[in-house]
């Protein structure tokens, strides 16, 4: 997988999110070696929080992250005058903020690997075909950022790599390894800690 370099992943399913709860997520995420991006959006969650969608681009290890209030309300903990300060425009936020590695999870190929496949005990399952690629089960509980019990279906023939991660709910389909996509810095991106009042301390 690393020697693959990127990967595309999209999929959805009910997730529990720290601090929002019970949500159904849809998600398009991209991994490269060093920079990816996704874009986020969870409903059905608290009635406080309503919907919850972000874009987020990591770059050379520098994140930035455009969401709704809803976001900044619920995932980063702003008050509502904060979150509507912060919504809808890109905000970069510093890796020593406690919201960058949650924020940044999966979105370069060292992160994903440490996040999505860390396990001691790996057992194989089944095999069966998933859009059209002949694959077997591979399942594990995984210790990562994404915690919980998985079960990955890698391809029996060419390379053996992943075709579709499911953890929880949420089910993933991962395709176009080693197809590089450019990410860019988004233009115009403001500091988080330029929003936020100077006691405030998510920086």
């Amino acid at each position: 997988m690393a020697n693959a370099g990127s990967v595309t992943a999209s999929g959805n399913g009910p997730l529990t999110v720290p601090g929002v709860g019970k949500v159904t997520v849809r998600e398009q995420d991209y991994s490269g070696a060093t920079s990816g991006s996704q874009s986020l959006r969870m409903t059905g969650a608290q009635p406080r929080s309503g919907t919850i969608s972000a874009s987020v681009s990591v770059v050379d290890g520098q994140l930035y992250v455009d969401a709704n209030a809803a976001f900044w309300s619920s995932s980063a903990g702003l008050s509502e005058a904060e979150a509507a300060n912060a919504a809808n425009r890109w905000v970069q936020i510093q890796s020593s903020s406690p919201l960058y590695k949650p924020a940044a999870a999966d979105l370069t190929m060292p992160s994903l690997l440490t996040d999505l496949f860390s396990s001691e005990n790996f057992h194989k399952g089944r095999v069966r075909t998933i859009d059209g690629v002949r694959s077997i089960a591979i399942t594990y509980m995984n210790s990562g950022n994404d915690s919980g019990e998985t079960t990955c279906y890698v391809e029996l023939g060419g390379k053996h790599l992943p075709v579709s991660v499911t953890l929880g709910g949420l089910s993933l389909r991962l395709e176009g390894w080693g197809e590089i996509k450019a990410v860019a810095v988004p233009t115009g991106a403001v500091q988080l800690s330029s929003l936020l009042p100077p006691s405030v301390s998510t920086a």
